[in-house]
């Protein structure tokens, strides 16, 4: 994840832009493109965009070029955007289209232009449609080979194999004897898991991205002070002093497998919020499988601003994990909720008042892991969510995550680098989280005037 803050000199209002990727290596161009488009006066859409375009180009991230690929070996992608107002753009399960999240763009942006017959235009369209559409509207539309990398390739003729000899044991000799051809380019667990199959192995990197990894240099680690874990026995506490992070854990393991969806949230320089997410799903989908990335307030939602609110209070969340738990459970909407309101269920089922660290920890604990659909299913139940709450004061960020990693990096206009951190969890079955408060600069200015 990154995440930069910067105030604009046209006014007090604060710009923001979050990201979180499925690789913590990563070049700082996503992050400093993103806030040049918002110093320049784009919108919050536009940087969302401009961001997730930019991770959906490189290889390193499960969406767009390099997807996980079907079962059928072809690329299925998909990718929703939100703006201030909750109005959404999405498409599920499109092939031959470069970037997802353009498309979804495109879509968002069709719908402000009037049908003629008072037809209504669509904000959600899957499969040929979606790449028909994209092509209509100038979109570039590439052959199914163009999205397929080598190790994507490499990952799912693995993935047939290990297919085929669970489905006939005595073919498993057969199959171990061909294993050093299939395995050179790949490292993977000889069983196959839900959340595996929505990373792309770690090993896969050393190959394809040490050339262009971030020197170093380039960044600032959070200081380690400033890191505290979050376990289930506690609650992360946001910091409250206009810029300090409080992200629980420390260190760094290349060996980390992190979820596959990518994810931005912004803010502009007019304080308008927006969200977007994209992804390639799991590998060895079905054919025509929907994610959450796709889903309209699962994968991503926003919660757009009161017009009688004094506080003028937004919030945009974005999740990733195990997208069929994430839709039975309506995660993103879920949670934003949660954070907007303050609250969570009470041991009576009914709703109480807490901070907002609380409601994000409560929503993956009790929304999220004890949701009857979740405890019934076989599989394994993992979630990571970052959430966004806009209000007058400032902006605070919140992340929590029951998964075994979390990365996340944040600048603001006065940082010089980028500080990153690695979240994780303390130890299997429990959560972690974290946060940052950034004030607004109206409020620094009034905190001033009382001293």
């Amino acid at each position: 994840m990154e995440a930069i803050f910067a105030q604009s000199t046209s006014t007090q209002a604060l710009a923001f832009i979050a990201t979180k990727t499925s690789s913590y290596t990563w070049k700082p161009v996503t992050t400093k493109l993103a806030m040049s488009l918002l110093k320049n006066g784009s919108s919050a859409v536009d940087a969302v965009e401009g961001a997730l375009r930019l991770m959906e180009d490189r290889e390193i991230t499960n969406a767009g070029y390099g997807s996980n690929l079907t079962a059928q070996g072809t690329v299925e992608c998909d990718a929703t955007i939100v703006d201030h107002l909750g109005r959404s753009g999405a498409v599920g399960a499109c092939s031959n289209i470069k970037n997802p999240i353009s498309a979804a763009r495109l879509i968002l942006d069709y719908q402000n232009k009037p049908l003629s017959l008072q037809r209504v235009p669509p904000n959600f369209l899957v499969g040929q449609g979606a790449t028909d559409f994209a092509y209509d509207h100038g979109l570039p539309i590439v052959h199914d080979d163009y999205l397929v990398s080598a190790t994507a390739k490499s990952r799912w003729i693995r993935w047939q194999h290990e297919l085929e000899a669970a489905q006939d044991p005595y073919s498993l000799e057969k199959s171990n004897q061909g294993e050093e051809a299939f395995t050179s380019s790949a490292d993977l667990a000889t069983t196959i898991n839900p959340v595996m199959l929505m990373t792309p192995p770690s090993s896969l990197h050393d190959s394809n991205i040490r050339k262009d990894q971030d020197d170093p240099s380039d960044h600032s680690k959070l200081a380690q002070h400033e890191t505290t874990p979050s376990t289930g026995d506690g609650v992360g506490k946001c910091s409250q002093d206009g810029g300090q992070t409080l992200s629980p854990s420390d260190g760094e393991d290349t060996g980390d497998k992190i979820t596959d969806t990518i994810g931005a949230i912004a803010i502009d320089c007019h304080g308008r919020i927006a969200a977007g997410s994209s992804s390639g799903g799991i590998g060895m989908k079905h054919k025509g499988r929907i994610g959450p990335a796709a889903l309209i307030g699962i994968g991503t939602a926003v919660i757009p601003v009161d017009p009688l609110d004094p506080e003028q209070t937004s919030v945009a969340v974005v999740t990733s994990g195990t997208g069929e738990h994430i839709a039975t459970t309506l995660a993103a909407t879920t949670c934003a909720n949660r954070i907007y309101f303050s609250d969570r269920k009470d041991e009576n089922g009914m709703t109480e008042n807490v901070t907002e660290e609380e409601a994000i920890k409560s929503m993956i604990d009790k929304d999220f892991l004890e949701h009857p659909g979740v405890k019934q299913s076989f599989c394994e139940a993992a979630i990571g969510v970052m959430a966004v709450k806009k209000m007058k004061d400032g902006i605070y960020l919140f992340f929590c995550h029951n998964t075994d990693s979390f990365a996340l990096s944040s600048m603001t206009s006065e940082d010089k680098k980028p500080r990153c951190v690695m979240s994780r969890r303390a130890r299997q079955g429990t959560t972690a989280q974290g946060g940052r408060f950034s004030r607004s600069r109206r409020s620094k200015s009034r905190s001033h005037g009382t001293e």
